[in-house]
């Protein structure tokens, strides 16, 4: 197997793995606020990524074995990556609906290719022009936004949360050049825990920890498949471009409808059906163009 089809492998089933974060978001209800979930999550995904650092390693400091040139780039990708992203998520569904919200985050591999070009000059292909444009085209079936210009200040920042998703497959696509992907997660995931507590002052109605076990549960699951799904999503940047990468990660949002239909008996309408047919023929259509 190439390191490419390695790396194809990895983003898919770490963005599968992801999509079923609604499942546990679900089974936590309302017990626990939105935003203490969004740091339990990621504060839970970085205690399993210390676990396994510290048994892959026999407890050796490989990874603080960190640049001072790159401590940049891993402050950056934890604080947009992950807690601006989490903040910007959360406003927008105040201000918006969910699926505009959801539509602008998965507009993400247009980002991924702007931000290519400008910071890594990395050449636009035609074929992953004519893959966003078919998988939007299904994403825009898949969610329904509607009023995307009247609820403005939501759109904005749901146009930001697409921003902050794309930069997170641009920035981690630089590190792993350079660093492991255990390392790697370990440090955006890290830096995204303390990004995204004091938030919780900011957006969530009350402040508690002191939740019974039961109600954590789900929290503490929602973080064992962030950790799994970021450590092969990071492991997979390492193998591919990331606007590559940002194409395959939506199998996030085809994988999520699977889960309602499976977990909840969320029947997917005719146009949500035909939207995932666009989206899984453009991914198609790159992999088995640029693998060719």
């Amino acid at each position: 197997m190439s390191d490419k089809t390695k790396g194809i492998v990895a983003v898919s089933v770490g963005s599968i793995f992801l999509g079923s974060i609604g499942i546990f978001v679900r089974y936590a209800g309302s017990s626990i606020e939105p935003m203490m979930q969004s740091f339990g999550r990621i504060f839970f995904a970085f205690i399993f990524i210390t676990i396994y650092n510290l048994i892959k390693n026999k407890g050796s400091l490989e990874i603080f074995k960190i640049k001072s040139k790159d401590y940049g780039l891993f402050i950056l990708n934890g604080l947009v990556g992950f807690s601006a992203m989490a903040a910007a998520f959360t406003l927008s569904v105040l201000y918006t609906s969910i699926a505009n919200t959801y539509f602008l985050l998965y507009t993400a591999p247009v980002w991924v290719v702007i931000l290519s070009y400008i910071f890594l000059k990395e050449k636009i292909h035609p074929s992953t022009l004519i893959a966003i444009a078919v998988s939007l085209t299904g994403l825009f079936l898949l969610f329904n936004p509607s009023d995307i210009y009247g609820n403005l200040l939501g759109n904005v920042f749901g146009v930001i949360v697409g921003i902050a998703f794309g930069s997170y497959f641009v920035i981690t696509g630089i590190l792993r050049r350079f660093y492991s992907s255990p390392i790697v997660t370990f440090w955006t995931q890290f830096i995204g825990s303390l990004g995204l507590f004091p938030l919780i002052y900011l957006f969530d109605n009350k402040f508690q920890f002191t939740h019974t076990i039961q109600e954590w549960l789900p929290v503490v699951g929602a973080g064992a498949v962030v950790f799994i799904g970021y450590a092969l999503l990071n492991y997979g940047l390492g193998k591919i471009k990331a606007s590559m990468g940002s194409i395959l990660s939506l199998f996030e949002p085809l994988s999520a409808v699977m889960y309602g239909l499976i977990f909840f008996s969320e029947v997917p309408g005719l146009t949500a059906l035909v939207g995932s047919m666009f989206i899984l023929g453009g991914i198609v259509y790159l992999t088995t163009y640029q693998k060719s």
